[in-house]
């Protein structure tokens, strides 16, 4: 009776074994399709327009939004946030808000939109300012702020060339300016 109990277990043991890897790589592959699907759904873009923008653009529009707000008395411009001088620096402060800088200032933050817009121009080959405006997610008056703060900054700049603002840095962003099909005027 023994044996014949050793040769049911020994039967038993092939189709056991057989149910229990099966069961495994079921369980394994079910898992492996949860954490796909987790990756897919988390990493998608909030819309259709942000897939097709260069990673790292929206930061940099950010930022050349926000100094063209220093040259507009702090104003929002293309709906992000205005420039907000810190509250402990009433002179800075003031220069904001009244537009009371100088062509060194202008000079500066001329420098500072070329820096943010020279990487928009490369990271979006063949695009248009407008058209990345666009693809960010931007309404059309949003759009139509940015670059008309973009304009402003430029006419600000180009008249106080040679009064502080440096030649160099008006050929940047007029050079940026066309690159980026936008016209000066």
């Amino acid at each position: 009776m023994n044996h014949s109990l050793d040769r049911e277990t020994s039967r038993l043991n092939p189709a056991l074994v057989w149910l229990v890897v099966v069961g495994i790589a079921l369980v394994g592959l079910m898992a492996m399709s949860n954490t796909l699907l987790v990756d897919l759904t988390s990493s998608a873009p909030a819309s259709v327009a942000q897939a097709s923008l260069a990673p790292g653009t929206e930061g940099l529009l950010r930022q050349t939004a926000s100094h063209l707000s220093k040259m507009q008395g702090g104003a929002s411009i293309g709906g992000f946030p205005g420039f907000e001088p810190p509250d402990d620096d009433k002179r800075y402060k003031d220069k904001i808000r009244n537009q009371s800088y100088g062509g060194e200032e202008a000079n500066y933050w001329g420098k500072e939109i070329n820096n943010f817009l020279r990487p928009i121009a490369d990271k979006n080959p063949g695009l248009t300012l407008e058209q990345i405006l666009q693809r960010a997610g931007l309404s059309p008056e949003r759009i139509d702020s940015f670059l008309t703060g973009l304009k402003n900054a430029h006419a600000t700049i180009k008249a106080l060339e040679g009064y502080g603002v440096t030649p160099e840095t008006v050929r940047t962003l007029e050079t940026l300016m066309k690159t980026l099909g936008v016209a000066p005027w």
